[in-house]
């Protein structure tokens, strides 16, 4: 496995990104390529590489940093971006690479980005959800609760306020049942403190796209291949609504990965890169790709 740093600048954003080559997992005409997206305020290559690890049906795997979240990456001229800013971001990376088609996974901010990216047009051959935003609960109050948090926890942030009991708030607003464990809350408050002002815009970023399009996710289903994954110590209404996405989608299945939170992606990556795995590899059985 090779490691690659990237620093690109595109039309809107200077980024930053790592590009992993496998050794040629599969011995298909084409290149199996994944792009990993991350969540709100922590940068990509610390969410994602304990499960890069695990993965075997790719030969390439882009992890880039979101503006303001990681590396030198930032936006040129956007001071509160949207979520179609972000996934005009990733886009445009996509496009200077080359990367035509691609399969991915974005967790919980990232897995709203994804959905950006399905409607700005690009090619995605199938997809991972890890707790996206935009699916935390089909009841319409849960989710505009939701988003009202976010948007309280993101003005106090970017009016300057930085104690740790802000962060805590937003840890206790996506992980209500997690174990109690200090030591891993002050390392997650740590990651989030660095990129404090890219952690706040994100968040402003998804309670916007809540807020005006609630009731457009609550009845989402999926376009594409996919799976997603919700840990089992989230609250239950989560569940239910990836239970109905699976249900209501062509091809999509739901797991609950157990004995995890929301940080399931840090806590839990050996479970979710075999089930990804396993159905990337099903999926190029039944399609030769």
């Amino acid at each position: 496995m090779e490691k690659h740093p990237l620093n690109i600048s595109t039309p809107s954003c200077v980024q930053h990104a790592i590009l992993i080559q496998k050794y040629r997992q599969h011995r298909g005409a084409d290149v199996r390529r994944l792009v990993l997206l991350h969540g709100a305020g922590v940068a990509g290559e610390t969410t994602w590489m304990y499960l890069v690890n695990y993965l075997e049906e790719w030969d390439e795997i882009l992890i880039p940093d979101f503006a303001g979240m990681g590396g030198k990456s930032r936006f040129l001229d956007i001071h509160q971006p949207a979520i179609n800013d972000y996934a005009r971001q990733i886009q445009e990376l996509l496009i200077r690479l080359e990367w035509h088609s691609i399969d991915i996974a974005g967790y919980s901010f990232g897995g709203m980005v994804t959905h950006g990216l399905m409607e700005g047009g690009v090619n995605i051959r199938c997809a991972y959800l890890i707790e996206p935003a935009m699916l935390f609960s089909d009841q319409a109050d849960q989710l505009k609760e939701k988003a009202r948090q976010y948007r309280d926890i993101a003005q106090q942030l970017i009016h300057g306020e930085s104690g740790q009991d802000i962060f805590i708030r937003f840890l206790d607003s996506v992980s209500p049942q997690r174990i109690n464990n200090e030591t891993a809350d002050r390392m997650t408050v740590k990651r989030l403190r660095a990129n404090s002002e890219g952690f706040a815009r994100s968040l402003q970023a998804v309670s916007d796209e809540i807020e005006q399009r609630g009731d457009y996710f609550l009845q989402w289903t999926a376009p594409w291949p996919g799976v997603s994954f919700v840990g089992g110590l989230t609250p239950a209404f989560m569940h239910q609504r990836h239970q109905r996405l699976a249900q209501e989608s062509s091809d999509w299945s739901y797991e609950s990965v157990p004995s995890s939170d929301h940080s399931l992606v840090f806590t839990k990556p050996r479970t979710i890169a075999a089930v990804m795995n396993r159905h990337r590899a099903r999926m190029a059985d039944s399609d030769g790709q």
